[in-house]
């Protein structure tokens, strides 16, 4: 097989995490909160933090009788402010590694798909000067409905390859449920087992597993295009 398109995550794949990551984003949740004059505990900054549940999250502003609707676009925004400086003070950079899309994108329809939020996908690929490489850029939208369509569920995948008008493709990832949610969407997966994923276990296993984006080149399909 020729892939005729390769799909990328972008966190922990093309873009490294903060220092502090993920309790950093406790000030985009503080933030918010305080745009409804409450001073939240812990507990309800924790509800908001990696890994939690959207259920934790609604009842954490239950807990203030905050509409949770309401709450969740401003909670959007402020936690892509607050990536966004991350990426301008130098927090948040490029790996290394990421050089190698330039050579792909000479040979391969190229998109992203990142249960990130939106905003912030599209301000990385602007201020790392990478728009011109991708034809299909997918965060998720600033809503409910758009975190419940976050991988592993197939939506924005399929969006991006309906825009490449593709069928046969790869998409690499550093998680559990990008491999899932490839597999789920047709396509091939390739797992990134960067230093964050040491003893990282998969439950799913994924076509191909590799260490760096250099070594996409020597993938069948991918190799095959160049």
């Amino acid at each position: 097989m020729t892939y005729d398109s390769v799909l990328f995550d972008v966190d922990g794949v093309l873009l490294d995490f903060h220092s502090d990551h993920p309790t950093v984003y406790r000030q985009a949740v503080e933030a918010t909160f305080g745009a409804f004059d409450v001073s939240p505990s812990v507990d309800d900054l924790n509800a908001f933090i990696a890994g939690a549940t959207m259920d934790e999250m609604r009842r954490a502003c239950a807990r203030h009788d905050i509409d949770f609707e309401r709450f969740w676009p401003e909670r959007e925004e402020n936690a892509s402010a607050l990536q966004s400086g991350m990426m301008d003070r130098g927090e948040r950079v490029l790996y290394d590694d990421s050089s190698v899309l330039f050579d792909l994108a000479d040979h391969h329809d190229m998109g992203l798909v990142s249960s990130n939020q939106h905003a912030t996908i599209e301000y990385m690929v602007e201020r790392f000067d990478l728009a011109h490489l991708f034809e299909a850029v997918y965060g998720r939208d600033p809503t409910v409905e758009g975190f419940d369509r976050t991988k592993p569920e197939t939506y924005y995948i399929e969006k991006a390859m309906n825009d490449l008008d593709v069928t046969d493709g790869l998409y690499v990832g550093d998680s559990a449920c990008d491999v899932r949610a490839a597999h789920r969407a047709g396509l091939d997966s390739a797992f990134i087992r960067r230093e964050h994923r040491n003893g990282y276990e998969l439950p799913e296993e994924p076509t191909y597993e590799i260490e760096s984006l250099t070594q996409l080149h020597d993938l069948p399909g991918v190799a095959d295009s160049a």
